[in-house]
C-alpha cells in the first residue's frame, strides 16, 4: 500500500463523496456524514475557514479529515477536527498519519490549537487522540443519544498546542 495524505482538491469530489456514501451507509456518528449533496463538498473547499484533508491509496480514499477553523480574527487560531477512516483500514495508523499532516499543514497557516469531541463511547478515537498528544480538557455530559445502546454519553473534549 502507497498512503498518500494530502489536501482535498476540487477534482476529489466524486471519490470523496464516494467514500462518504460508505461512512454513511455504516451509520457513523461523525460529522462529516451529515453532508446531503455532493455540491456541498464544493461549498467546503471554497470556504477559506475550512481545511480538508485526504488519505488516499491510488484512486481510493481511506480517509477525510475536516477542520473548522474560528471565522473571528480572534478565533482563526484554532480548529476543530472531524475525522473518518474507511472501515476496512482502520487500525492501521491512518488516522495518526492523516491528523498530524494535517496539523502541520495548518499550523503554518496561522493554526495554534485544534481541537475535537470524541463519544464517551467511542474508545478507539479516544485512544487515537491521546496517541496523538492530544490532552483531555473536559466534558458535555450526556450530550449524545446513542440509539444502538439506548443511552446517553458524553461529549468528551480534547486538545492540543500545535
Amino acid at each position: 500500500m502507497d498512503i498518500v495524505y494530502r489536501p482535498m482538491y476540487l477534482s476529489d469530489i466524486d471519490k470523496v463523496w464516494e467514500f462518504l456514501e460508505l461512512i454513511k451507509a455504516e451509520n457513523a456518528e461523525v460529522s462529516l456524514v451529515e453532508v446531503l449533496e455532493k455540491e456541498e463538498l464544493l461549498k467546503w473547499l471554497e470556504n477559506e475557514n475550512l481545511f480538508l484533508y485526504i488519505a488516499e491509496d491510488g484512486e481510493k480514499v481511506l480517509g477525510l479529515l475536516k477542520a473548522i477553523r474560528g471565522t473571528d480574527i480572534t478565533k482563526r487560531h484554532a480548529v476543530f477536527l472531524s475525522i473518518a477512516i474507511h472501515p476496512g483500514y482502520r487500525g492501521m495508523g491512518i488516522a495518526k498519519e492523516l491528523t498530524n499532516t494535517s496539523l502541520e499543514d495548518m499550523k503554518k497557516d496561522g493554526v495554534l490549537i485544534a481541537r475535537a469531541y470524541v463519544y464517551s463511547d467511542n474508545t478507539a478515537s479516544m485512544n487515537t487522540v491521546l496517541r496523538l498528544g492530544f490532552a483531555f480538557a473536559g466534558a458535555v455530559h450526556m450530550h449524545h443519544y446513542n440509539e444502538k445502546t439506548g443511552q446517553y454519553v458524553d461529549d468528551l473534549i480534547f486538545h492540543k498546542i500545535l
